[in-house]
């Protein structure tokens, strides 16, 4: 549904404000788990700062990394998976490394055409439907950023994504539970 609809040219960002490191927290800890529970090494590195809230839409950043973590923990059976985010000048980069199967150079453009699955040697079938790097290129595309990928087959891969994602200084944050409900009981007195 999602590729019919980036290809109809009918589907929607939302630019949200985004609290940056709470998103990578959430996702750091549900990757560092599913890692753990395949017995593979999950490591998260930020290199220099990252801004508090940039505005981006939230679910399909979500949707690019999940998509790619997800991939790289699936292909490795042993060693581990890397996170790296870097942001510079209103760009955050993501580097998903893996010590996994690896694909060959014959096999880097299939891996991001629909219903594609490839089979390199020393890789166990996996589920999945072939669309999670189809989906992943053309979501980055549309929100104006670049994936590229380098592999060796039996090393494993790195998966690059460089997005803008404008950082928001005066972010219009909600006020919390707490605020709201001061706020309230100051308007009944």
């Amino acid at each position: 549904l999602d590729i019919s609809k980036i290809e109809a040219g009918k589907l929607d960002l939302h630019r949200n404000e985004v609290r940056f490191s709470k998103l990578m927290d959430q996702l750091v800890n549900m990757f560092r788990l599913q890692a753990q529970m395949k017995g593979v090494g999950f490591e998260y590195q930020c290199v220099g700062r990252l801004p508090e809230y940039v505005a981006t839409d939230e679910k399909r950043l979500r949707q690019i990394l999940i998509n790619l973590l997800s991939n790289a923990i699936k292909f490795t059976y042993v060693g581990q998976v890397s996170l790296e985010v870097r942001y510079r000048n209103q760009v955050a980069e993501f580097n998903v490394r893996d010590s996994g199967v690896g694909i060959s150079k014959d096999n880097i453009d299939k891996i991001f055409k629909p219903f594609e699955r490839i089979h390199e040697p020393g890789m166990v079938p996996a589920p999945g439907t072939g669309l999670g790097l189809t989906i992943t290129r053309l979501l980055t595309e549309i929100m104006g950023g670049d994936i590229s990928v380098e592999s060796v087959p039996g090393m494993g891969s790195r998966f690059t994504v460089s997005l803008m994602l404008p950082s928001i200084a005066q972010p219009a944050v909600a006020p919390t539970l707490e605020q709201r409900i001061r706020g309230y009981v100051g308007a009944r007195k």
